[in-house]
């Protein structure tokens, strides 16, 4: 009986560490789609500059569940500005981005527009 303590304490603990840091454990990252401002022809000043801005709809799996969400920003592979999507189980696809001087406009498949301010993702270096 003294044995059995420890081993559904050690259980408990381990069991409580992954639901409470699992989905902050980053497993494996898969690059859906790649859009670029510069390419339509907008950039985005900050700090004196003009950058081109990066949208990445990015399929995320962790220790708990998989999630998709879009990562902005002037190198949104090394730092973004994350919105997490929730449009069911299946992987959005976009059918269309459209670049704004002050925010970028998503367009889903399946019809539903996400609009992102570009006070959120200009400055995310």
């Amino acid at each position: 009986m003294r044995r059995t303590f420890p081993i559904a304490a050690v259980s408990a603990a381990l069991l409580a560490v992954v639901l409470l840091a699992g989905p902050s454990i980053t497993l494996h990252t898969q690059v859906l789609n790649r859009e670029t401002s510069g390419d339509a022809g907008v950039t985005y000043e900050h700090s004196g500059a003009r950058w081109s801005s990066d949208l990445l709809l990015v399929k995320v799996l962790t220790v708990t569940d998989t999630r998709c969400e879009l990562r902005l920003g002037p190198d949104a592979a090394s730092y973004h500005y994350p919105v997490e999507l929730a449009f069911g189980s299946e992987p959005p696809a976009l059918r269309e981005v459209t670049w704004f001087p002050d925010a970028v406009e998503i367009t889903v498949t399946s019809g539903e527009t996400l609009r992102v301010p570009a006070d959120n993702f200009r400055s995310v270096r």
